[in-house]
Order: structure tokens, then C-alpha cells, then sequence
């Protein structure tokens, strides 16, 4: 199929300022990492971390339960994400 081409040359113009190749240059700039970097997921985990072991601490009364609440808030997105399933799914025998 044959492109029809445009008879404004203002179109012509625009088409023609597009550069494939600086395109791909800074496709793989950003692959190699030279790009931005965020990390708002490791954030918002650290704050829930902060959350869940002074939620935890306020009930430890010896060194296990202190121990155990520090356990418990490193891995609190596992029982978030299984309570969710299991609300969901229900419990699977």
C-alpha cells in the first residue's frame, strides 16, 4: 500500500523533524540506566515498616515478643496480600 503523501508542506516539514535514530540513541541511554530512578515502592514500604514495628512494640513486654514484632513488621505485606486473597478466594483446603 502505497503512503499518499501530503500536499501541506507545513506536514511535510513535522514529518520530516523526527530523528529515529537519537530516538533509539535515548531508548538505550535510559535501558543502561543513566535515566531517573524511583523508588516510591522501597518508601512506602520503610514508612509501613516504621508503622508495623511501633504497632508491634507498643505490645512486647520481653525480649521474644520484641524479637517476634520485629519479624512480624518485615514481612507484614505477606499477610496483607493474604488476607486479600483469602477475602477474595476464600480459603483453599
Amino acid at each position: 500500500m502505497a503512503k499518499a503523501k501530503s500536499k501541506d508542506p507545513e506536514i511535510q516539514i513535522k514529518a520530516k523533524n523526527i530523528d529515529a535514530d537519537k530516538w533509539k540513541e535515548w531508548s538505550k541511554k535510559m535501558d543502561k540506566g543513566s535515566g531517573p530512578k524511583h523508588a516510591s515502592g522501597g518508601a512506602l514500604y520503610f514508612v509501613g515498616f516504621i508503622g508495623a514495628l511501633v504497632y508491634n512494640m507498643q505490645a512486647a513486654i520481653g525480649f521474644g515478643a520484641v524479637v517476634t514484632g520485629f519479624l512480624k513488621a518485615l514481612v507484614w505485606p505477606a499477610y496483607i496480600v493474604y488476607k486479600l486473597l483469602e477475602m477474595f478466594y476464600g480459603v483453599v483446603i
